[in-house]
């Protein structure tokens, strides 16, 4: 049975109630064991069912309850809907992918030879700072200015003689969308924001997803990160959204990002020939994982996955059983180790298990 040590609630119509219970524990016993101040969790497929489990508060003063309909920050789950706005604007003639990043920044180191589809898969060579360090910075002053992409590519830019030929490795690193985020700028007169506005969010009427420009996070969900100083959590969830920009900056919630996974896995704003390029994946250097245009790939999956101040966000779709499923946590601590991870294991193997393999 479910521990008592925390407020739990869910639904399920999708597996036989044997499997979901089963699932409901291992999720509040690794919430128990992980010492996560909230889960959300949600599958559905379409005419077949959902399982949905929130177990912990959303916020830990006022104990108000999780439930999967508060918005939270994605992290870098915004790079599929960035990717899918640029591949928009590639399908309406706006863009080509073979357009040269010296388009827009000649002086760049091999912006001649760096393309829009580099960028989009992360196969720049640029040899952008490490993410994990950068986070860690944004961390501890997530209210600070953030710095301009002008600034960036000076900065970078600088670091001529450690760039890789273009389209040799797929390094995973927030610095290729800053830069598609300003070709985007360039070319239309919008911030990419906007852009992802138009071209993805209201088409699919995904009413709970924006592009903040405030540090505020609306509705009653807060992020936190556990101080070892203190033995206390932080409340981390104001953020300065320049900061994560177009590689992270998306509030959403579960049900929204329902729907966008399974349009992304199924290519329904795109151009069946551009939607199938999109998915030809890469390997991505260090992980387990492909990465095609914005998303990973891997095993009949395809989403991704991301972390930002508080919170730690899963998105994937399993195009054989048109399967969608998400996961929040909200807790990320300073070293950026998803706290999601554990879940997303234990998720995918009740899926498989009980819906069948995935390719």
């Amino acid at each position: 049975m479910i521990s008592p040590w925390t407020f739990a609630a869910g639904s399920n119509t999708l597996f036989d109630q044997s499997v979901a219970q089963n699932l409901d524990d291992q999720i509040a016993d690794l919430a128990k064991q992980n010492n996560l101040p909230s889960v959300a969790v949600s599958v559905v497929i379409p005419d077949k069912g959902q399982y949905t489990f929130t177990v912990g508060y959303a916020d830990l003063v006022t104990k108000t309850p999780r439930t999967s309909d508060q918005p939270f920050r994605i992290a870098s789950v915004t790079k599929a809907f960035a990717a899918t706005a640029l591949l928009i604007m590639i399908d309406h003639g706006v863009l080509k992918k073979n357009d040269p990043m010296a388009k827009w920044y000649p002086r760049f180191p091999n912006a001649g030879k760096i393309t829009i589809d580099d960028l989009l898969r992360t196969r720049s060579g640029i040899p952008a700072p490490n993410d994990d360090e950068v986070l860690a910075k944004i961390y501890d002053a997530p209210l600070a200015k953030a710095p301009s992409l002008a600034e960036e590519l000076i900065k970078i830019g600088a670091l001529r003689s450690e760039f890789k030929l273009p389209d040799t490795e797929g390094v995973y690193t927030d610095f290729n969308y800053e830069i598609l985020a300003g070709i985007v700028q360039s070319v239309t007169g919008k911030d990419i924001g906007s852009v992802i506005t138009q071209t993805v969010i209201l088409p699919l009427k995904l009413g709970h997803t924006s592009y903040p420009t405030g540090t505020r996070l609306p509705g009653a969900i807060r992020g936190y990160g556990w101080n070892p100083s203190t033995g206390r959590f932080d409340d981390k969830t104001a953020f300065n959204p320049p900061l994560a920009g177009a590689a992270g900056a998306i509030i959403s919630n579960v049900p929204d990002l329902l729907l966008f996974s399974r349009a992304l896995g199924r290519g329904d704003l795109l151009k069946p020939q551009t939607f199938e390029e999109q998915m030809q994946g890469q390997h991505l250097t260090g992980t387990g994982a492909d990465y095609g245009e914005g998303v990973a790939l891997g095993h009949g999956f395809c989403g991704h996955s991301g972390t930002i101040n508080g919170f730690c966000t899963d998105m994937y779709y399993i195009k054989k059983l048109d399967a969608s499923f998400v996961i929040s946590v909200n807790r990320l601590d300073r070293d950026n180790k998803s706290q999601s991870t554990p879940i997303l294991d234990i998720v995918t193997k009740t899926i498989l298990s009980a819906l069948g393999p995935a390719e």
